[in-house]
């Protein structure tokens, strides 16, 4: 009996855990393996496919017809310190489509002139997260699948030789499925939900010198709507979350005709954000900014008639969720995670093969433990998380 309330109380934290796991993956998704090895800091680059992600006015920046297609996986696990239990926890995605894309630059008179579509993935709900308990062998396993994703038609215009603009329409959909299993229940627990919004995204690319460029790429307010699936007959529950005005600002300075050093800042106020449960707006929604600084540089090797790009970076990985300083019974930190990044390419000729790995690293304080009443200790969880990005680009022009 005392091994079952053991798993228990550690089931429903960890369950907790999950969720704010599921808050770090709501900051942020890049699409890219090229943008993910720099760090994230393409805004001020964008000089390929995926800016359509990062920004619409690099567009102008491409010289032929080019379709990209790329994948992402991750693995990896969630260490505490608890006194009465040994507690494995692990992380893992199947590899799944990242954002693909094909992009059509042209001229009209003198005026270059970029327009494309993409498939993206904005937020990434991919993850299988496995808790294994010491005390009596038992698991417990989550299975989620999906994300919200979007189908993302884009144009760019090149105004003179410093200034492009570019826009996004971004028609968004996608799924989220969850599949919940214990060794100590029979059966399963399914949750499953639909995504559906519309949202604009408008970009600028200034550049002042053939060696540096500013970007900046402005992501209007929207409305996403969650449809969660009613479960055993019952009716589906309709979450709209108010997303305000976020931006992204990118410097990139080309040091030489190898070496190019990349920033970003890109500032997300979730506190802004708003939830209405069909229709009615819910006070308990409160989450904290997560606004977030990158660095990259990428240097270009020739070998032959093959260049090989090496890429670096680092990120920082804030959250909108808080944890919980249980010793003093207060409100604790914000989570908050650090990221670097690594990234190799090969470039032969009119085909390009980039792959990128990511370090995700943090603690925060999710549960209690205790020897006595008069003894009560914060249980630290720390992340460890390794994401594999990998892509493919062809150029179909001259």
């Amino acid at each position: 009996m005392r091994n079952f309330a053991v798993v228990f109380i550690l089931a429903v934290m960890l369950m907790m855990t999950q969720m704010l796991w599921g808050q770090e993956q709501f900051t942020l998704t890049g699409n890219g393996a090229r943008a993910a090895g720099m760090g994230y800091a393409f805004t001020g680059v964008a000089d390929d496919a995926t800016a359509i992600s990062w920004n619409s006015a690099g567009l102008t920046q491409l010289y032929s017809m080019e379709a990209s297609v790329i994948g992402t996986f991750n693995f990896g696990s969630i260490g505490t310190n608890y006194n009465f239990d040994d507690v494995e926890t692990s992380l893992s995605s199947p590899i799944h489509l990242n954002f693909a894309s094909f992009v059509v630059p042209f001229q009209a008179g003198k005026t270059n002139i970029a327009a494309g579509i993409a498939y993206r993935t904005l937020y990434d709900f991919y993850q299988t997260t496995e808790w294994s308990y010491s005390s009596d062998n038992s698991s417990e396993t989550s299975e989620e699948t999906g994300g919200v994703t979007a189908i993302s038609p884009a144009v760019a215009v090149q105004i003179n030789d410093m200034l492009s603009v570019g826009a996004v329409v971004n028609i968004l959909g996608g799924s989220w499925e969850s599949i919940y299993t214990a060794t100590w229940q029979d059966g399963e627990d399914k949750s499953e939900s639909d995504f559906s919004g519309t949202s604009v995204d408008i970009g600028v690319l200034v550049k002042p010198s053939p060696v540096f460029s500013i970007g900046a790429n402005f992501y209007l307010p929207y409305t996403l709507t969650e449809t969660v699936k009613g479960q055993n007959g019952g009716m589906d529950v309709a979450w709209d979350v108010n997303v305000p005005f976020f931006f992204a600002l990118g410097l990139m300075y080309r040091a030489s005709d190898n070496l190019s050093l990349a920033a970003d800042y890109r500032h997300r106020p979730w506190s802004g954000s708003e939830l209405y449960i069909n229709g009615e707006m819910q006070d308990y929604w409160e989450l904290q900014d997560a606004n977030s600084f990158h660095v990259g540089l990428e240097y270009l090797i020739q070998s032959g008639k093959a260049v090989v790009p090496i890429r670096l970076g680092f990120y920082t990985l804030p959250t909108p969720a808080i944890d919980y300083d249980y010793v003093n019974g207060t409100e604790g930190d914000q989570i908050s995670y650090n990221a670097l990044t690594a990234g190799l390419g090969l470039v032969m000729g009119k085909f390009i093969l980039d792959g990128s790995f990511e370090y995700q690293f943090g603690s925060y304080i999710a549960d209690y433990d205790f020897d006595d009443m008069n003894n009560i200790q914060n249980v630290e969880y720390s992340l460890s998380n390794f994401k594999v990005t990998v892509g493919a680009t062809i150029h179909l022009g001259d």
